[in-house]
């Protein structure tokens, strides 16, 4: 677990996630998406392809200077595509080594048969500092499959829990590949569409997570994320 004065820092770091609209042009999407399809993907046993990127490799060099106009010089702590069949669940994107974790920048790409804008990327009130986790709250599995966040079943040092509930239609709607358990003590913050050329920006540390897009007739979904520290 981080020190009490690590996570004094990252929370001074904190605010309200946005989204950056139109900052892609078409150009830029079609190198992005051809760069991707030349690489050797890896594809992890949780079901995502990713190729990861480096800064300096002249593939995202443009993108972090005007990221850094409006977000400071932050480090750049990884880097990757990813291509997804399946909505990601609830997690939070941090360090193993718990570094002072920044903001998250995701860039949608791509969707596969149906509207983009029918997808959200659903960020939470809460926030986690332990470490990178998926958030299963009580949940018991035969055999846990992990890449890298590990699970999480008990949500004690979980930030801001709540008393109240998601309300019924917004969990049919955007979040049925979620168990009620998990969402306990969870609220929603915001739901921003997966506009292709826009760039969402959040805290790495707050929980969040994918909407069903399978609900909305989409197959699959590419996007680029970029993790960064202070």
């Amino acid at each position: 677990m981080r020190t009490k004065e690590q996570i004094n820092l990252i929370k001074r770091t904190q605010s309200d996630p946005i989204q950056l609209h139109n900052v892609l042009d078409t150009k830029k999407i079609d190198f992005l998406l051809n760069y991707y399809y030349a690489q050797e993907k890896i594809e992890k046993n949780t079901g995502p392809k990713v190729v990861y990127v480096k800064e300096g490799d002249n593939v995202i060099d443009d993108i972090l200077v005007q990221l850094r106009k409006d977000f400071g010089n932050f480090k750049v702590r990884a880097c990757h595509f990813f291509d997804v069949e399946n909505p990601h669940i609830l997690h939070i994107d941090d360090g193993k080594d718990l570094p002072n974790t920044y903001k998250a920048f995701t860039i949608p790409l791509w969707v596969e048969s149906g509207d983009c804008n029918k997808i959200k990327l659903v960020m939470f009130d809460q926030y986690y500092y332990g470490g990178p986790v998926k958030f299963f709250k009580e949940e018991v599995f035969d055999k846990e499959v992990i890449f890298y966040n590990t699970h999480l079943y008990e949500y004690t040092d979980v930030e801001n829990l709540v008393d109240t509930v998601i309300p019924n239609t917004i969990k049919i709607k955007m979040l049925s590949h979620l168990k009620d358990k998990w969402l306990e003590g969870l609220s929603i913050h915001t739901c921003f569409p997966w506009t292709i050329g826009s760039i969402i920006a959040f805290d790495s540390l707050r929980i969040h997570c994918s909407s069903n897009f399978k609900n909305a007739g989409i197959k699959r979904k590419i996007g680029l994320s970029i993790f960064t520290e202070i």
